[in-house]
């Protein structure tokens, strides 16, 4: 999470908010007070929903927009497997995923409904579209404080080249698998609809 004055920037797992955050501390001016999470295994706070952050600091959040970064379903299910399997090996099987269902490190399932819960308790004022992000980034920031739109595209561009999966979600998914995975997530399917305007299935 990332707190400013006018703003709070929640950090929704496996939606490029390493990304985010590292251009947010290049891009704030150091005159401006903004709070960062620190990066600590032993406290992990850094994916603190609202209600979790007053509860932790005793004090509201109350009269803050608040942020949030959001990706489509089936890009999301992707990242978060291959992301849990680098960490510990293990292996999702796709009658598994296509439910939106995946495994936490501790081995809990856990399902993609869940995070949506979560993040969406309180409303959130703006979505940050990862597959549109460095626009999503500037048009949302801007309202708070001046960007080097220059420093942001040169940052996107090397975070593109980096990359080391092509996005082709069909190399995952049938047709009929992305209809089984968005009937699965309802909720999820919800809110992209309405962020992104459709859904991929």
């Amino acid at each position: 999470m990332i707190i400013g004055k006018d703003f709070v920037w929640l950090h929704f797992p496996k939606c490029a908010g390493t990304s985010t955050e590292f251009l947010l501390r290049k891009a704030i001016p150091p005159a401006l007070e903004v709070q960062f999470d620190p990066i600590d295994p032993a406290n992990v706070i850094w994916h603190h929903d609202i209600e979790q952050r007053e509860k932790y600091l005793g004090n509201s959040l109350s009269g803050k927009d608040v942020i949030c970064n959001f990706r489509r379903l089936p890009n999301w299910i992707i990242s978060r497997i291959r992301y849990e399997q680098r960490r510990t090996g293990q292996i999702v099987l796709k009658e598994v995923y296509c439910k939106g269902n995946f495994f936490e490190q501790n081995g809990f399932e856990n399902h993609a409904d869940n995070y949506v819960r979560k993040y969406t308790k309180k409303e959130v004022t703006y979505w940050l579209r990862v597959e549109y992000l460095q626009e999503d980034f500037v048009n949302v920031f801007s309202k708070y404080f001046n960007l080097d739109n220059s420093y942001i595209a040169e940052s996107f561009l090397k975070k593109k080249n980096s990359s080391d999966w092509d996005g082709d979600i069909y190399k995952w998914f049938e047709k009929d698998d992305l209809k089984t995975l968005y009937s699965s997530c309802p909720r999820w399917a919800a809110l992209e609809l309405e962020i992104f305007g459709n859904t991929l299935q």
